[in-house]
């Protein structure tokens, strides 16, 4: 097993390490500003479904009855079956992606409720009251039809303060956003945005960060910046006038330009379920070399496009849209002629919705939701994200950052322990297959739980040397950073997941799973909006993280002693903790010793970042072997087994 898990991680971490590198280059050329916003909202959906397809979730349905249909029925059937579901779903997804890319507008609607206005109708005589909340804004836009002919009654920014408790609690349920602390009225009665200057001179708190002043005009909108870090809670204030008058809290641009993506990213979705077909065809037959290096080509075409064309050009959006869409016709390319070449070709046929293909559809939407719920609870802070200038960009970047270590170790359980199990379970080997899981657990957790620690100790450290560079700042690294060391904690949850879901699966189980996804989805959108209004995107990083050991505590539980830890487990895992912290401690020291460095030009933090790197790993590996938490012959025992 030990072999074949090399291999996915191999290619796994090829595809990652161009993956940072295709993502310093977004950072580079992009940002987080508008268009950085836009695409990772655009992005997410197809990405997700890479994700979720690509790396395991469909194959949770579709292995098990496809080598239940090898074993029983011979190679002939089981490829009639392959080529049926193929097809079915060419059929289907065909036609939900060409249904859905010209109502994108709406589908958006629910993916990025932040990026549409927050005060939009016409303006009359009368003064119209808004109250917009403010948190994690990086600047206020206020667009007229009409810039000539409106007039503002008041404008006051009201910062956070320290509000009640029980007000607080309201506000996390859908209540008013509270807002306690110091007043700065910033424009006064009869005051018009577009044309009164000397309402701003005395701005003093927001003017001081700005060589020309906070304020930027066109024609029909105004950006009010505001300072990084402010505590600004709200802005509340009254207009009158004539004409459509809209207050937004991101850039007025950002929603219509990710609908625009979006229509080229979606196709994306269907090539990602085909491929996924095609790669459960061939790690049946123990063929894994194809599969994992699929993602690799996403990257490849990404690197061509932002090296070729995105540095070049000012239309940055649309040309990593179209890269998405293309590399999702390479990848099935591909994956269609390695099969081929096996002698397991996949043929478009007239689908037919046999018992076979029902019975694969029931396992598959369960299966999917089950083993896709760190893309679920992704969505849904990226929804939340969306209230906050900046924060879908935060969550995407240490999200890239912390799928390297659950890519190599998590996707490649998923990919090679089902087909195990399955065979182990279809053979009636109930104890080995336990025993498979169990062992699998131990070498997953031996290297993510030192990953993981790793990420909480030096998280600004890693995204200051991955991406701040160009528009990507310093404070950009903070902030990336929080967001990392949050995600962190829930890493090994989210490898544990990979290694117990094939003992569900494996016996044509997706309902349980589903149900647990369920579960700790709720779990995650409640701590997310209890923790966004004190934390911002940190919080929803957090969440996520404790919904992972929250399925994690299901999933075990759910496989009612299946995977049974016995003392010299439980040993096994104290020791891997205990060295982890020895590890965190030496990092801690050595950071401090390095600092200087980290903060001086690239080739000294990839320095600084490698001796932190090196020593980390050394010192755990030391402990490791001292506590005799695993030796050098077990390691190649597992090789070569």
């Amino acid at each position: 097993m030990l072999r074949s898990l090399m291999t996915v991680s191999g290619f796994t971490l090829l595809s990652r390490i161009l993956g940072f590198l295709r993502d310093i280059l977004i950072a580079k050329f992009v940002g987080t500003a508008v268009v950085a916003d836009a695409f990772f909202a655009a992005f997410r959906f197809p990405n997700m479904f890479r994700r979720i397809f690509g790396e395991g979730a469909f194959n949770s349905a579709f292995v098990p009855l496809f080598g239940k249909r090898l074993a029983e029925e011979g190679q002939p059937a089981a490829m009639r079956f392959a080529n049926n579901a193929f097809s079915f779903l060419f059929l289907v997804l065909g036609i939900l992606t060409v249904a859905l890319i010209p109502l994108m507008a709406f589908v958006m609607l629910a993916v990025v409720p932040g990026f549409l206005a927050k005060f939009d109708q016409p303006l009359t005589t009368e003064p119209a009251e808004f109250r917009i909340a403010l948190r994690g804004a990086k600047a206020v836009y206020f667009e007229a039809e009409n810039p000539e002919n409106f007039t503002f009654s008041d404008l006051t920014f009201i910062e956070r303060g320290s509000p009640e408790v029980v007000k607080v609690l309201a506000e996390v349920v859908g209540g008013e956003t509270q807002a306690v602390g110091s007043e700065i009225r910033v424009i006064g009665e009869g005051a018009n945005a577009f044309e009164d200057d000397r309402k701003y001179t005395d701005w003093s708190p927001m003017m001081e960060p700005y060589e020309d002043g906070p304020i930027v005009k066109s024609s029909n909108r105004v950006m009010m910046k505001l300072p990084d870090g402010h505590d600004f809670a709200v802005i509340e204030g009254a207009v009158s006038g004539a004409g459509e008058f809209k207050i937004y809290r991101n850039d007025p641009e950002a929603y219509s330009l990710t609908v625009k993506l979006s229509q080229i990213t979606f196709i994306y979705l269907l090539c990602m379920a085909l491929v996924a077909h095609l790669s459960g065809v061939l790690t049946t037959f123990k063929k894994f070399a194809a599969p994992s290096f699929s993602p690799v080509l996403l990257n490849v075409v990404f690197l061509i496009g932002l090296l070729g064309v995105v540095r070049f050009t000012d239309a940055k959006g649309e040309v990593l849209a179209w890269c998405v869409a293309v590399a999702g016709f390479v990848q099935l390319c591909t994956l269609w002629g390695v099969c081929r070449r096996a002698g397991l070709t996949v043929a478009l046929t007239i689908p037919r919705f046999d018992p076979k293909i029902k019975r694969l559809l029931l396992l598959m939407g369960p299966g999917v939701i089950a083993a896709g719920i760190q893309q679920i609870n992704l969505i849904i802070g990226g929804m939340i994200a969306s209230f906050q200038q900046g924060g879908i960009s935060f969550l995407y970047y240490s999200d890239r950052v912390y799928q390297l270590p659950l890519g190599m170790i998590g996707i490649a359980f998923g990919m090679v322990l089902l087909p195990e199990i399955t065979r182990l379970l279809k053979s009636d080997q109930e104890t080995e297959a336990s025993q498979t899981m169990v062992n699998a657990l131990e070498l997953a957790m031996i290297v993510t739980v030192p990953a993981a620690i790793a990420l909480m100790v030096i998280p600004r450290e890693i995204m200051s040397l991955l991406f701040e560079r160009g528009d990507f700042t310093a404070s950009d690294s903070v902030e990336t950073g929080k967001a990392l060391a949050a995600f962190a904690i829930g890493l090994p949850g989210y490898v544990l997941i990979k290694v117990l879901q094939p003992g569900f699966f494996a016996r044509e189980n997706t309902k349980s799973p589903m149900w647990m996804a369920g579960v700790t989805v709720l779990v995650n959108i409640v701590i997310s909006l209890a923790l966004f209004p004190f934390f911002g995107h940190v919080g929803i990083a957090f969440a996520t993280s404790v919904s992972a050991w929250v399925n994690v505590l299901l999933l075990w539980l759910g496989l009612k002693g299946f995977v049974s830890l016995k003392a010299e487990n439980w040993k096994r895992l104290f020791g891997m903790v205990l060295a982890s912290v020895v590890m965190a401690v030496a990092l801690m020291v050595l950071r401090s010793l390095l600092t200087p460095w980290m903060e001086e030009i690239f080739w000294q933090k990839v320095i600084a970042m490698t001796v932190l790197i090196g020593v980390g790993a050394a010192v755990y590996g030391m402990v490791v072997i001292a506590l005799k938490v695993t030796s050098l012959r077990e390691l190649k025992s597992a090789f070569r087994g």
